[in-house]
């Protein structure tokens, strides 16, 4: 699939995932929760999870609405 054909759901998941695995490498090489660098890492994958949840909640109450 491109990332033409990819919907806005599929991409916010692509980054995500890519941001877990740098996490991931993050604390494997920091050692630790509170380095600087994983929790920016950390922060940005939040909003990421944030924009997720809400396009998914937008989507369930709007085809509810619409039943």
């Amino acid at each position: 699939m491109s990332l033409v054909q990819c919907s806005n759901e599929d991409m916010l998941l692509y980054k995500m995932n890519s941001l877990r695995k740098q996490l991931d490498r993050a604390v494997h090489e920091h050692q630790s929760l509170s380095d600087e660098r994983v929790v920016q890492i950390s922060q940005e994958l939040d909003t990421y999870v944030l924009q997720f949840q809400k396009s998914v909640w937008s989507r369930i109450t709007k085809r509810e609405v619409l039943q």
